[in-house]
């Protein structure tokens, strides 16, 4: 795996240049054994092939426009039609639920909430101390949202892209019964449950 490569704009796109690039030589992999090996088979292999290059560092390069994500999720369609053995036009939500995989957009929303935890816990080093403010923070109002982080005010795309509007943005979409867990273990594995259900909704 190489290091990120960083761009003067913060657009990412040529670390995305060189996921897909991988990613599009892994699937041509994939496809090729298709008919011969399980589904179990091309499964490990799509993890061991293709998801370290997605994952890596996800939560950095994944802060920039959907355009740009797209190119890796229109990559990760064809693997997981490949390890299900399914026609070239089937519809992959189904797909990626059915496998338990992650897209890219939602693996960069498992990062943010992995952090949000820690924030929330108060398990991150001081630097990260008072980065967000609640709502009861800012008014005593006894609001169904009194709780949920404050979202900063943003006006440019670049900051809308930083974990000080992403972090906030994820963590009050997710519900009560997951945010209140102070397990960490625990509290993966559900935000994982609530990902892959968002696949059919």
């Amino acid at each position: 795996m190489e290091c990120i490569s960083v761009d003067e704009h913060l657009t990412w796109k040529h670390h995305i240049n060189f996921v897909c690039k991988q990613i599009a030589k892994s699937v041509g992999i994939l496809s090729r054994p298709r008919f011969h090996l399980s589904c179990k088979a091309k499964l490990m292999l799509c993890y061991t092939l293709i998801y370290p290059y997605i994952t890596y560092c996800n939560a950095t390069w994944s802060s920039t426009y959907v355009s740009n994500l797209n190119r890796t999720y229109s990559l990760q369609k064809p693997a997981v039609r490949a390890v299900t053995n399914s026609e070239y036009r089937a519809h992959t939500a189904p797909l990626f639920s059915k496998l338990k995989i992650l897209d890219i957009f939602q693996i960069s929303t498992l990062d943010i909430a992995k952090f949000m935890f820690h924030y929330h816990n108060n398990l991150l080093p001081p630097l990260f101390l008072n980065l967000f403010m609640t709502n009861s923070q800012v008014h005593k109002y006894d609001t169904r949202i009194a709780g949920n982080y404050r979202v900063h005010p943003c006006r440019t795309n670049i900051k809308k892209f930083t974990i000080l509007y992403q972090g906030p943005r994820v963590w009050n979409c997710l519900p009560a019964s997951i945010t209140n867990l102070s397990s960490f273990p625990t509290f993966k594995s559900k935000v994982l449950e609530f990902l892959s259900k968002s696949f059919l909704s």
